[in-house]
C-alpha cells in the first residue's frame, strides 16, 4: 500500500501498479516527486524514485514542503476522475486557473463541443485584436501562410474579424514561401485552397527571394541541411525562421506593408519566453512587437494548440495534414524541452498565457535601438553580455563564415 501523508498528520491512499517506479506513481497521483521522501514499511529506510512498489508491502510519501498538498490535489481531482465526464458531444472541457484577490484558488471548467470550441476560439482572437488595437484602419496585413495548422487557422480566423469589423478597412495578403518542394506538398495546396474559400489574395514568395535577400550562393534549402552537418547543426532552426521572415518583410514592403501576422499560439509564445530566459534574449512584446521598421501582430497568442486544431477542423470538416518536421525542428533537443515545459505549465496552470504575456516586462524595443545588418537588411541590436557589433546579424555572420554568402 502507498500513502501520502501531509504536514497535519493525514493519509492519503495513492493508487499504483505492482512494480510501477515509486516517481511515476507520485507524479500519476498529482505529486512532485520533489516534494516528499519515500519510506519503507515501518523502519524509516528511505527508497529512491526509480524503487519499483510492491502491493503488499508499505511505503509512505512523507510531504516534506509546507505547502498545503492535499489542498491543491483538489484542483485536478475533476480532471482526473472519470466520473465527472462530460456528455458525448462535449469533446473539449475549457480550464482556467482563477486566483482570487484573498489568494484563493478555484479552477473553472467548462465543457464543450466542437462547434462551441470554434466559437470560443473566433471570440478570443477577436477580443485580442479589439484589446490590444492589433488591426490598424485602412491598413494591409501580411500573413505568412505555410498551409499548416496555425498559419491556416489565423488566416481563417482574421478573415473572419475582419468581415465582422469591416468599417475597418483592413485588408489581408497570404504569402507562401516556396521552398524546394513547395509545389509538390500537401501543405503548400492546402495554403492556396485555405486562401481561396476565404477570399484572401495569395501570393507566392519564389524560392529564390532568401537567396537574394541574403546574397547567397545556394539555395537557402541546401543550406540549411548543410548545417545539420556542420558545428553549427544547432543554429538551423534559427536560421530557417530568421530567413523567412526577413523574406516577409521584403514582401511585406513590396506590397506596402510594414504589418506582418504570424500564426504563434500560445504554446510558442511560452516557449519561446522560457527560452529567452536560459538565453538571455528578449522575445519582445506579446502580442505586438516592433522589430525594426516592422511591426508583427500575434493574433493567436491566447490560444493554445489543442483549441486551434479544433477551430481548423470545425472551418474545414476534415482532420488538419501535419507535415513530417525538419530534421532542425527535432535537434537541438533544448526547444524541444522548451514546448515540453510550455505544454506541462499549460495543464497545470490552465490560463498562465493571460498572466505571462501581460505581465509587466520588457515591450517592445524602440525603433531607435536596432541597427540594420549590412548584409540581409533585417533589423537587429546588440545583447549584453555579447560581441560587439560587427555590422551584420548574427544569422549573416554564421552563413559567411561557412561560405555561403556571396560578397
Amino acid at each position: 500500500m502507498f500513502f501520502l501523508l501531509d504536514r497535519r498528520g493525514g493519509l492519503h491512499e495513492l493508487p499504483h501498479d505492482d512494480g510501477e517506479p515509486a516517481a511515476r506513481a507520485l507524479v500519476k497521483n498529482g505529486i512532485p516527486p520533489t516534494s516528499v521522501l519515500v519510506y519503507r514499511g515501518t523502519d524509516d529506510s528511505v527508497v529512491p524514485d526509480q524503487h519499483p512498489l510492491v502491493l503488499d508491502q508499505l511505503y509512505t510519501a512523507r510531504l516534506i514542503e509546507g505547502y498545503d498538498l492535499a489542498g491543491i490535489r483538489e484542483l485536478y481531482e475533476d480532471d482526473l476522475n472519470s466520473r465527472s465526464r462530460p456528455s458525448d458531444d462535449e469533446v473539449f472541457v475549457k480550464r482556467r486557473l482563477a486566483v482570487e484577490s484573498t489568494g484563493a484558488l478555484r479552477m473553472e471548467r467548462h465543457a464543450l463541443s466542437v462547434p462551441e470550441a470554434a466559437g470560443h476560439v473566433e471570440e478570443t482572437v477577436l477580443q485580442t485584436l479589439d484589446s490590444f488595437d492589433l488591426i490598424k484602419p485602412n491598413e494591409k496585413i501580411v500573413i505568412g501562410l505555410s498551409g499548416g495548422v496555425d498559419s491556416g487557422s489565423l488566416l481563417m480566423l482574421l478573415s473572419q474579424c475582419l468581415k465582422r469589423s469591416s468599417d475597418l478597412g483592413a485588408s489581408l495578403v497570404a504569402a507562401t514561401f516556396q521552398d524546394f518542394d513547395s509545389r509538390h506538398s500537401e501543405a503548400f495546396n492546402y495554403a492556396q485552397s485555405i486562401a481561396h474559400k476565404f477570399d484572401v489574395e495569395h501570393r507566392l514568395v519564389s524560392a529564390d527571394s532568401a537567396e537574394r535577400a541574403f546574397h547567397l550562393n545556394r539555395p537557402i534549402a541546401q543550406i540549411l541541411m548543410l548545417l545539420m552537418e556542420s558545428e553549427d547543426a544547432h543554429q538551423a532552426m534559427y536560421v530557417d525562421h530568421h530567413t523567412t521572415r526577413r523574406v516577409l518583410e521584403v514582401f511585406a514592403t513590396e506590397v506596402g506593408t510594414s504589418t506582418v501576422a504570424l500564426g504563434l499560439h500560445a504554446t510558442d509564445l511560452l516557449a519561446g519566453l522560457l527560452n529567452s530566459m536560459t538565453s538571455g534574449y528578449e522575445v519582445g512584446g506579446i502580442p505586438e512587437r516592433e522589430v525594426g521598421s516592422y511591426r508583427y501582430i500575434l493574433p493567436l497568442a491566447f490560444v493554445p494548440k489543442r483549441e486551434l486544431h479544433m477551430y481548423y477542423t470545425h472551418q474545414l470538416d476534415h482532420l488538419p495534414k501535419q507535415t513530417t518536421p525538419n530534421q532542425w525542428e527535432f535537434n537541438p533537443t533544448d526547444r524541444n524541452f522548451y514546448y515540453y515545459l510550455a505544454d506541462q505549465l499549460q495543464w497545470q496552470w490552465p490560463g498562465i498565457q493571460h498572466w505571462m504575456f501581460t505581465a509587466k516586462r520588457p515591450g517592445s524595443v524602440p525603433t531607435s535601438q536596432f541597427r540594420n545588418c549590412e548584409n540581409c537588411g533585417g533589423a537587429t541590436r546588440d545583447v549584453a553580455p555579447g560581441a560587439a557589433w560587427s555590422g551584420v546579424c548574427d544569422v549573416c555572420e554564421l552563413l559567411t563564415r561557412h561560405g555561403w554568402v556571396s560578397r
